[in-house]
């Protein structure tokens, strides 16, 4: 992409003049650009690497986060409008005009620019992961070679809204406990920091003997307070710590996700979430035509969680030997052998996208199921916990008061 500063004479007979983002290289090109809407060129010159840098610093701006919501109504807009009978140019144009955000409207204008300077829709895409998915890429490819764009949009805006159904039901299941213990442990340091310090104070005056349960809660109580700030630091700096290493390292990554998929609760909720997400993602790529070695390297870079990364690619490796889909999903153990058994039904009846797109549909509904009852799950769990908890604390802090009274009501 270039910057050209232009001078025309519009049909109604004014003159604008500005300078503009063009594809080209050359300044004939970007003649034939600005005379397309009935211009007339008056003055076109390409700017130098100074200028154009100027210019790219002057336009640069914080990118707001196109969500998967944002992009399946963008990519079923614009499948509306070729269905109609509308350009693809026209098209584009309009959907990001009438989306509301014009840091999205001008990366689409630019893609526009590269489209009419030759670049096909996929090539023009591709140039943009962050509006195009590779999915959605590999469907606007596969929808110009068929000549049925608007329907492969139409079904990448489906399978966006059903990833993000999946992830936002993922996230709706991890959130609640984590809530729930995150607050029983505020809970507790308020106790042991602030509560216990007041009823010590009591005891103090009173000269009260006490019993070996409560000096240990006054011990406990005494450390909270002598290094509450350094607990507050240290599990800051381990939170900290260990985010970054997640993003950045791909051990610590493997690690985290596999500590997470042995805990009971969520165990459930992220084998589910993975399962319904590699099925429903395989089933898409194999039903528009993609080859299943290209499919499993699609997956792999798609998946977020490094344990699932890894036994797809250990998938892949079987795979790329000769063998079956599901005589290779059998050899890893991750996957469940009601997956392996419907793999293999679709594999032998020749409906292998079908079957993985029953099997997605039954872990949707099952991470569904789980996101409504993970409350009734968790509840109990952590009635008796914190119910057990709060017994000893309070057994071990009015015990030495019951003691006292007693004393007092005997003499």
């Amino acid at each position: 992409m270039n910057y050209f500063r232009y001078k025309v004479m519009e049909p109604t007979g004014q003159i604008a003049s500005g300078v503009i983002r063009l594809p080209y290289q050359d300044v004939i090109s970007a003649m034939s650009y600005l005379e397309r809407s009935d211009n007339t060129t008056l003055y076109v010159r390409k700017l130098g690497p100074f200028f154009s840098l100027l210019f790219q610093l002057a336009g640069l701006r914080l990118k707001k986060k196109i969500t998967r919501p944002f992009q399946a109504e963008f990519f079923s807009n614009v499948s509306l409008m070729l269905r109609s009978g509308v350009t693809l140019t026209t098209a584009l144009e309009e959907a990001a005009t009438s989306s509301g955000r014009p840091d999205f409207e001008s990366d689409i204008r630019d893609m526009i620019s590269n489209i009419e300077g030759g670049a096909s829709f996929s090539q023009a895409a591709e140039k943009y992961p962050y509006i195009f998915p590779g999915t959605a890429v590999h469907l606007i490819r596969i929808g110009e070679e068929t000549g049925k764009l608007d329907r492969m949009l139409t079904d990448a805006a489906e399978h966006l809204k059903r990833m993000q159904t999946i992830l936002s039901d993922t996230k709706q299941a991890l959130l609640y406990p984590s809530f729930v213990f995150i607050a029983l442990g505020a809970g507790l340091v308020f106790w042991f920091y602030y509560v216990v310090p007041k009823i010590v104070g009591l005891f103090k005056e009173m000269d009260v003997s006490l019993p070996p349960l409560t000096v240990f809660l006054i011990r406990l109580s005494d450390f909270v307070q002598d290094h509450f700030l350094s607990m507050i630091f240290g599990i800051a700096v381990v939170v900290l710590i260990t985010m970054l290493g997640y993003k950045g390292n791909r051990r610590i990554r493997k690690l985290c996700d596999a500590i997470l998929l042995k805990l009971p609760v969520s165990g459930t909720i992220i084998s589910a979430s993975a399962m319904a997400f590699i099925t429903e993602y395989f089933s898409l790529l194999l039903s528009v035509g993609i080859d299943i070695l290209q499919s499993m390297n699609i997956l792999q870079d798609s998946i977020k969680n490094e344990v699932y990364r890894e036994k797809l690619a250990e998938v892949r490796e079987e795979l790329a030997t000769g063998k079956g889909i599901s005589e290779s999903f059998e050899h890893t153990p991750l996957f469940p052998s009601f997956v392996v058994r419907m793999l293999n039904v679709g594999e032998q009846s020749g409906t292998l996208p079908e079957q993985l797109s029953h099997i997605a549909e039954d872990y949707r509904n099952k991470l569904s199921i789980i996101v409504a009852t993970i409350g009734k799950i968790i509840e109990p769990v952590v009635l008796v916990i914190a119910g057990a908890m709060f017994a000893v604390i309070i057994g071990g802090l009015f015990l030495p008061i019951y003691d006292l009274v007693s004393k007092v009501s005997g003499r």
